[in-house]
């Protein structure tokens, strides 16, 4: 068959030929380019034909040494081996012959294709530098996170995926050492890591199909508490900094991204032809009180040096251990879907934020979301509420186990400090952030380096406007002999808005820049309301520029 094409090809070549000797030159070019094509084809399939045969002789002499090695009758008790998976329907029937080539032509050996047809590792990360107005501030490039994520398809129907971040990560190192030292035993430990470095586990979950509306999942998830926390990629968004409600002032009872332990349902439910309903639902461990241990070491000359211990009781995710109370918290959301392109969503969480040695109190958070897409033009905004019960009762409750606020401790060589704090803590928080988006590429960037090999390359006008209320935020809550001596909150405000503008050369990379002004009551701090701008500042404007990518 392949001869008769060829001959035919050299028959028209020959009737064009007659038209001209420019043309025949490139004819008879062509054709000896499709001969010497041919000829690459068939010794291609030689050599594949040959390939195919020795490993099916090899299959052979291997299945023929294992039946060989197994035991004849099967014996009463022996358990059966486990029958293999069936495919999934759709999927492509495996390649009998060429199972395991790779993308170059090269065969993986089994062990290794066995893990690369079912784990697909992914990620993404992201860089930021800031020049800003504040003085106490200094302008930076910051590492902002590295994330790793594996998703494996176990079985069919069976669903596990993993999300590693590494954030302003660059080095830990320990080193530990127990030996003699002096007619003695010295034990000596040090530690190097990097300023602000931290690694978190995301999420780690189990997910279990069952049909399309009713998933069951079970792991560390993380909370369907607004848009945001669902998908808060760094090379999702457009800007380089997230929004206030979610991390920077946060409204959520934990910043994003926010992730508990706990077990749950998910699924999809058709409505009509355009129109679809997602719900999640968990019962986790639940957020919780939990502090962070800061300790100082400060040289005073002329007066003894100074070792201060610090202890911050805040909210913290929950524990991935024993639960520090014996309650559970529940969270869900529902998201409608009109139309491609539309989304609406409610979502909430309760439970109890005390650790058992507390008073019991709770926490509930109610938020709103919505997106929508109209062609070029994007909308898109959040809106959340958190309310903390018996704050006060709380404080109390610290005060008679601590007993003390303070304690302090001098001799001769050394002066120590302990004290404790409630931070982070306000009878209710609201806020919202709105963002704005127009999609668009000018046909004379297509040619320039900017739109050069990429198929759809995009540039991305951004403006988001946000606001936070902090209602009877603590402020003060001194206290000392088991009682609560003072108690002081104050309600505050955070305004911000950003512009800014970022091009995507493809969708899963975005070069960011933008400008955003922060502002807060006036003559009041930003640094006690946020937990990103140092200083005594009351506002800051900021110039960013980030890179965000995934793979």
């Amino acid at each position: 068959m392949d001869r008769g094409r060829l001959c035919f090809a050299l028959a028209m070549a020959t009737v064009v030929l007659g038209n001209g000797p420019a043309l025949a030159e490139t004819l008879e070019q062509r054709v000896e380019r499709m001969e010497k094509e041919l000829q690459e084809l068939k010794s291609e399939l030689r050599r594949r034909d040959a390939a195919d045969r020795r490993r099916a002789a090899e299959e052979s002499k291997r299945k023929a040494a294992e039946t060989a090695a197994a035991p004849s009758p099967a014996k009463p008790g022996a358990v059966a081996a486990a029958p293999a998976p069936a495919p999934e329907a759709g999927a492509e029937p495996a390649r009998t012959a060429k199972a395991g080539e790779n993308e170059r032509g090269g065969y993986l050996p089994s062990s290794l294709r066995a893990i690369t047809d079912r784990v697909k590792v992914g990620g993404y990360g992201s860089i930021r530098y800031e020049a800003n107005s504040n003085p106490a501030d200094n302008n930076t490039f910051t590492y902002r996170r590295f994330v790793l994520t594996t998703d494996a398809n176990i079985a069919p129907r069976l669903h596990a995926y993993m999300e590693l971040e590494l954030e302003r990560f660059r080095q830990l190192e320990v080193e530990k050492t127990l030996q003699p030292s002096d007619g003695g035993l010295a034990a000596t430990q040090a530690i190097e890591a990097t300023n602000g470095s931290e690694i978190s586990l995301e999420q780690a979950w189990l997910q279990y199909d069952v049909q399309d509306w009713l998933k069951f999942r079970g792991g560390a998830v993380l909370v369907p508490v607004g848009r945001f926390n669902l998908h808060h990629d760094d090379d999702l968004w457009d800007l380089p900094r997230r929004s206030l409600v979610d991390r920077g002032v946060p409204v959520l009872p934990v910043p994003a991204a926010w992730d508990e332990l706990g077990i749950g349902f998910l699924g999809d439910v058709p409505l009509g032809d355009d129109m679809m309903l997602n719900y999640q639902t968990y019962v986790v461990n639940g957020v919780t009180l939990d502090y962070e241990f800061e300790q100082v070491a400060q040289t005073r000359f002329p007066d003894t040096p100074l070792q201060a211990i610090e202890v911050e009781v805040q909210p913290f995710t929950g524990t991935f251990s024993n639960d520090v109370k014996n309650a559970k918290s529940f969270t869900g959301r529902l998201a409608l879907s009109p139309a491609l392109g539309h989304e609406v969503g409610a979502s909430w969480y309760y439970g109890r934020y005390t650790p058992s040695f507390l008073p019991s109190e709770s926490l509930y958070s109610l938020a709103g979301d919505w997106k929508s897409i109209f062609g070029h033009f994007e909308i898109e905004g959040e809106y959340v509420f958190t309310h903390f019960g018996g704050v006060k009762n709380v404080a109390t409750g610290l005060a008679r186990v601590a007993r003390e606020q303070e304690s302090e401790f001098e001799n001769p060589s050394l002066e120590s400090e302990v004290e404790f704090e409630l931070a982070n803590i306000a009878t209710s928080k609201q806020g919202y952030w709105l963002d704005f988006r127009y999609r668009f590429w000018p046909d004379f960037l297509t040619k320039s380096f900017l739109g050069w090999e990429f198929e759809n390359p995009q540039l991305v006008a951004v403006l988001r406007g946000e606001q936070v209320w902090l209602n009877g935020l603590v402020e003060e809550a001194a206290f000392g002999g088991g009682r609560l001596v003072s108690f002081e909150t104050d309600d505050r405000r955070v305004d911000r808005i950003t512009v800014g503008l970022s091009y995507r050369p493809v969708p899963l990379v975005v070069f960011q820049l933008a400008y955003e002004y922060t502002h807060t009551n006036s003559g009041q701090s930003l640094s006690s309301v946020t937990n990103f701008i140092p200083g005594t500042v009351d506002h800051q404007s900021a110039f960013l520029f980030g890179v965000a990518f995934g793979f």
